[in-house]
């Protein structure tokens, strides 16, 4: 744990509103949700991203996060979808760096905006060059 880190701080006090736990991460209820059954997946252990998790960590977030949206969608029959969010990092807007996946139950209309007009900031394809580091890093 890092005394430094919020989540680790809440956890370490047992102040988070837990909904699951598993062996190396909890599901609990988010504090400031966009909508009811708002949750966070995260690891017990202190990893400030998603590059600083072990493989078994980003399993049972994985699962986890799979287990959360269908108890979502089961006590909230009303939620439409949901959106999956990490951030990793500043300039992703990490709000606690501590590694976290939102699953957010989302409705039609609800008002929750998550989509940028990429068309006004057109880039160009992947360079041959790029494609082949991206492929390599992938494949290590």
């Amino acid at each position: 744990m890092a005394d430094d880190c919020a989540f680790c701080r809440n956890i370490g006090a047992g102040t988070f509103d837990v909904i699951a736990a598993g062996e190396r991460v909890l599901v609990v209820a988010d504090a400031q949700p966009i909508n009811r059954g708002h949750l966070l997946v995260l690891p017990v252990r202190h990893a400030p991203d998603l590059v600083a998790l072990t493989a078994a960590e980003v399993i049972e977030m994985a699962l986890a996060a799979q287990r959360a949206d269908r108890a979502i969608r089961s006590t909230f029959p009303s939620v439409d979808g949901t959106n999956l969010v990490m951030s990793n990092g500043d300039a992703a807007d990490q709000g606690v760096l501590h590694a976290h996946l939102h699953v957010i139950p989302r409705l039609e209309g609800d008002g929750y905006e998550f989509r940028e007009d990429v068309s006004r900031y057109p880039l160009p394809p992947l360079t041959d060059a790029e494609r082949r580091a991206l492929s390599t890093a992938l494949s290590g």
